[in-house]
């Protein structure tokens, strides 16, 4: 935008703010609206200042209400794509006209106007890339945000700080750090971690070790995420215990407990070549933090390794003989006396995570348990 045009905008725009000071801003956007040649830079600099001034003085619904009534070029999708990045100098214009008039949060208000839109997205990602220098402040007003709005915004913000990290993938870290410490979002981390962050089993046992009840809300939406984690998780099992290498048992047991945390607090299911997996490992490792936590994971997707009944009888028996643990045989005495509790106190305690245990699943592995043969333990 050339200086003449930004000066002709700027005079145009100062005398209608004043004008709207006076007798009010629906009646100025009327009177203005009709002067002159039609400019649409002049209407959005209009529009702009109305979502503005509707974000300072209205309760946030009745805001919703008028912006979307109003802001009738920003809300269309047609209209943006056409004029591309000259609708975000414009942006630019305003905030340097507002800062000029005192208001030096444009940015802060104008965001949280643009929460109404439905074309928010696309103005995010807009003005997310021709603001490098402000975007981690539109982070930050987003953030804001979460606490003061109703719930029902909680999704048009997520989709908007995703914007921004979209454009600048090297913020990922710095927005999932910020959302775990105001332990908010949680749809929004999952999807960085999986997305852009990587780092699946490390943060899974970070977020597993504290109190992160919030975590755990997560919408129906997510499953695709936890599903792609399980897929990350196995790479790395399978990495890590490949029986011709030596086993890396620190790795194995951070990327199994990781695994089991969204088994059970995610409902994330086994496939059957992953429960081979499982008791390929069960049968052949000799570190007992790996036994202990690949029986809370039998007993955790009870259903799964069931299928596998004949195969997991004989790898338990075995167990029972080895001595490596003496998880196993904790677990059948439980069996033996109905002290289900116990093991479920004892599930949690190895894994040092408070999550919902299914009692079927449980009262089936029971039932397995209690067929074993145990000869051989008798004579021990």
């Amino acid at each position: 935008m050339d200086s003449q045009l930004q000066l002709e905008l700027t005079n145009k725009y100062l005398q209608y703010r004043n004008t709207a000071t006076k007798i009010g801003i629906e009646e100025a956007l009327v009177q203005y609206k009709h002067v002159g040649e039609p400019n649409w830079m002049f209407e959005v600099l209009c529009e702009l200042y109305f979502i503005q001034v509707k974000v300072l003085t209205q309760p946030t619904d009745q805001a919703n209400k008028s912006i979307r009534t109003v802001a009738q070029l920003l809300n269309n999708e047609g209209f943006l794509k056409e004029n591309g990045s000259l609708i975000f100098d414009v942006f630019q214009l305003f905030d340097g006209i507002e800062y000029k008039q005192g208001v030096p949060d444009s940015w802060k208000y104008l965001l949280e106007g643009i929460i109404h839109l439905s074309t928010r997205c696309d103005i995010m990602k807009g003005l997310a890339k021709h603001n490098k220098m402000e975007s981690k402040n539109f982070v930050d007003y987003l953030l804001q945000f979460v606490h003061r709005l109703d719930s029902k915004y909680l999704i048009p913000i997520s989709e908007m700080i995703y914007k921004i990290v979209e454009e600048y993938p090297d913020y990922a870290f710095m927005v999932r750090f910020k959302l775990v410490e105001m332990q908010i979002l949680p749809d929004l981390v999952t999807r960085l971690t999986v997305i852009y962050c990587r780092d699946i089993v490390s943060f899974l046992n970070s977020i597993f070790q504290g109190k992160s009840t919030w975590f755990f809300a997560q919408s129906i939406n997510n499953s695709q995420y936890f599903a792609k984690m399980k897929q990350y998780i196995m790479a790395d099992i399978e990495a890590n215990s490949v029986v011709e290498q030596q086993l890396n048992p620190v790795a194995l047991s951070s990327a199994i407990r990781a695994l089991v945390g969204i088994v059970g607090y995610f409902g994330v299911k086994l496939n059957e070549s992953e429960v081979l997996l499982f008791m390929k490992i069960l049968k052949t490792t000799r570190t007992e933090s790996i036994v202990n936590l690949l029986l809370c994971l039998v007993l955790l997707s009870a259903e799964q390794f069931l299928r596998k009944q004949k195969e997991l009888s004989d790898i338990l028996s075995q167990l029972l003989q080895s001595g490596i643990s003496e998880m196993p045989l904790l677990i059948l005495v439980y069996f033996q006396t109905d002290a289900i509790q116990q093991v479920e106190d004892m599930i949690r305690s190895i894994l040092a995570m408070q999550l919902p245990i299914h009692k079927l699943g449980l009262f089936e592995m029971q039932k397995l348990f209690r067929s074993l043969k145990t000869t051989s333990i008798h004579n021990h």
